[in-house]
């Protein structure tokens, strides 16, 4: 599947899931914002950007930055508080939909644990899979 299919199809999953969950979401019109949907809850508007998240080692792994082609090649930017106010990821593999508030990451990728870690990881450094679930942030 290309990856715009791929990004189609994770964007109306998350769209189908925040309304089920009762909240608003309108879609922008165009290409041009950093976000793909904003989520109004009632309380505040939250600017969110959608990601697929792929399976790796027990995570459903993530990027926290857009990738785009120009004359020079492939260019990646990391979104900021500025652009947006949370990740909406997609995991196909575990069919779940998890919040994930740009303050709750940093650079690069993020990986949500899913199943038991490896025992040299210290606890406190990861990110568990069921802290961000969807139903969570909107219940």
């Amino acid at each position: 599947m290309n990856p715009s299919r791929k990004g189609d199809e994770t964007e109306a999953t998350i769209l189908g899931r925040l309304m089920q969950a009762g909240v608003s979401v309108s879609v922008p019109f165009g290409d041009s914002d950093r976000y793909d949907l904003v989520v109004d809850d009632r309380t505040r508007r939250y600017r969110v950007q959608c990601k697929t998240g792929s399976w790796v080692d027990g995570t459903v792994r993530f990027n926290l930055y857009s990738s785009t082609t120009d004359s020079e090649g492939r260019v990646d930017a990391d979104y900021t508080p500025d652009e947006i106010d949370a990740y909406a990821v997609y995991s196909p593999d575990t069919d779940s939909v998890y919040w994930v508030p740009i303050e709750a990451t940093g650079s690069g990728e993020m990986r949500l644990r899913v199943e038991d870690h490896h025992p040299k990881v210290p606890k406190s450094r990861i990110n568990w899979a069921s802290e961000y679930a969807l139903s969570n942030r909107f219940e």
